[in-house]
């Protein structure tokens, strides 16, 4: 009985053991395997491996004789390429104006249509108002009234220094023509805030001009009248619009390109015209001019930068509300150079070019494009000047290095 419990303690209690030694032996069998595979691990070819290093491909004297591969140097140059971009036609700044009501009145007379051309100072329309003839009132009387206090004060004068009237009087009679000078200028300003000219104004004379009821509203610029929103007889109100007056002698053309492509044009830059037609149809009206100002900021609505030309119009056009095309003689920045568009392979999202290291060397370089046009990239990084890149046999000198990759 003894021998039997002491044989099962001691199972028990060897098995516990026995397992912990299994484990640390297994562990440690494990570790040294781990280790030698780290250690006899060949390693991952280039070409399967996520690392991009510079491939260097080297041509023998037969295949660089085959090959013929020509060259071409980056360097600095004017070179543009063309950026085209939708356009709208816009009266000029200067070329437009909005006629609206100085004063509440009543169009008694009008003097000019839509579709007629207008001089500078020409009379437009006549407004009937008791409000205008309520400021030529307060302005002839205040006159008036400086007269009269004019004539107290030197009056007064010559009474003060006879000692005859006291010296308050005349302080008192020059206080009053101070305050109906003051009335005056007010009665001025506003007339003038109403379209009155200072030539108007002296033509009035205090004492024999009854008030004037009507005020005629002249043309501010020379030009087209646009359109015309009153008639005969209608009531208006202070600051409605009458009527829009555009002098088509020149316009203002707005083009609108994308952010990506705005950096490669400025002021100055030259622009193309032309009217826009259907696809395949003949190129119609054209004109040339350049970028006068660009705008800083996106436009809300095409989401893209605008560029302003100012240009004159030929024969009536372009057109003010028309859509035409544009065409920008864009140029590079300072800091990019353009190379042929030979010259470039694309792999995935990544650009490259052959760099000529040697007489029979080359190495494949990644470079970043801002943009490319018909036969022309734009490049920004990747190259310096004076480096000698390929820009034929480019697909040969491609496989090669993908064969030299695998070799290895």
């Amino acid at each position: 009985m003894n021998v039997l419990s002491n044989r099962f303690k001691y199972s028990s209690f060897s098995s516990p053991i026995l397992v912990v030694g299994l484990m640390l032996f297994m562990s440690s069998c494990g570790s040294e395997t781990a280790e030698e595979a780290i250690q006899t691990d060949p390693g991952t070819p280039p070409s399967l491996s996520g690392k991009q290093t510079e491939q260097v491909v080297r041509l023998t004297e037969q295949q660089a004789k085959d090959l013929n591969i020509q060259l071409y140097t980056v360097k600095t140059e004017q070179v543009s390429f063309d950026i085209n971009a939708p356009g709208q036609v816009y009266a000029a700044p200067e070329g437009i104006s909005v006629v609206s009501s100085p004063i509440n009145g009543r169009v008694s007379k009008i003097y000019a249509h839509e579709g007629e051309r207008v001089q500078k100072g020409d009379p437009l329309l006549d407004l009937e108002s008791l409000e205008y003839a309520n400021l030529v009132g307060y302005y002839l009387e205040a006159t008036a009234e400086i007269t009269y206090q004019q004539q107290q004060v030197e009056r007064l004068k010559v009474l003060t220094e006879e000692k005859i009237s006291p010296q308050r009087a005349l302080e008192r009679a020059q206080a009053d023509l101070r305050r109906a000078k003051t009335k005056q200028n007010a009665s001025l300003a506003r007339l003038r805030a109403v379209g009155i000219t200072p030539k108007e104004v002296q033509e009035w004379d205090p004492f024999m001009s009854e008030p004037k009821a009507e005020l005629t509203i002249y043309a501010p610029i020379s030009g087209v009248l646009n359109q015309h929103l009153i008639d005969l007889g209608e009531s208006v109100n202070s600051y409605d619009k009458l009527l829009d007056i555009i002098d088509n002698t020149e316009v203002l053309v707005r083009g609108f390109v994308s952010p990506a492509d705005a950096p490669f044009v400025q002021g100055g830059t030259s622009v193309v015209i032309t009217e826009k037609t259907e696809d395949g149809a003949p190129q119609g009206k054209r004109i040339e001019g350049e970028v006068t100002s660009v705008n800083p900021a996106l436009d809300e609505e095409n989401r893209s930068i605008v560029l302003n030309s100012i240009v004159p119009t030929e024969n009536g056009w372009p057109i003010v509300g028309q859509s035409v095309r544009m065409k920008y003689a864009a140029q590079p920045l300072d800091s990019t150079f353009t190379i042929p568009l030979s010259a470039i392979q694309f792999e995935a999202q990544d650009a490259a070019v052959f760099v000529q290291q040697g007489p029979r060397e080359y190495v494949k370089r990644v470079v970043q494009v801002e943009r490319m046009t018909e036969d022309r990239a734009v490049i920004s990084a990747g190259l310096e000047p004076g480096e000698k890149i390929a820009i034929t046999q480019v697909f040969s000198l491609k496989a090669l290095e993908r064969f030299e990759q695998f070799a290895d």
